[in-house]
């Protein structure tokens, strides 16, 4: 009777889900490059050759196609950052 008393009392821990293994990085994350700014340079050097071959070396259009692809390659690198923490 006891152990049966004994039994129902105490928990039973083989039943716990033990905890998630954890790897962390080598790498500390102050020295790991940002995905929004690799793929600022690359998507903004991609329309600079684009616009270069499209527009010829018309600078004022050079900037711009510059300044549009770093921003849309920014903007896709975040959001693919923020993928990545989910």
């Amino acid at each position: 009777m006891s152990y049966l008393l004994k039994k129902l009392a105490m928990p039973e821990s083989r039943k716990r889900k033990g905890h998630p293994f954890v790897k962390h990085s080598d790498i500390p994350n102050s020295q790991r490059a940002k995905g929004r700014f690799l793929w600022a340079i690359l998507i903004g050097i991609f329309a600079l050759i684009i616009a270069y071959f499209a527009f010829g070396p018309d600078y004022i259009v050079l900037a711009l196609a510059l300044m549009i692809g770093a921003a849309a390659g920014f903007f896709i690198g975040k959001a693919m950052e923020m993928d990545m923490k989910k």
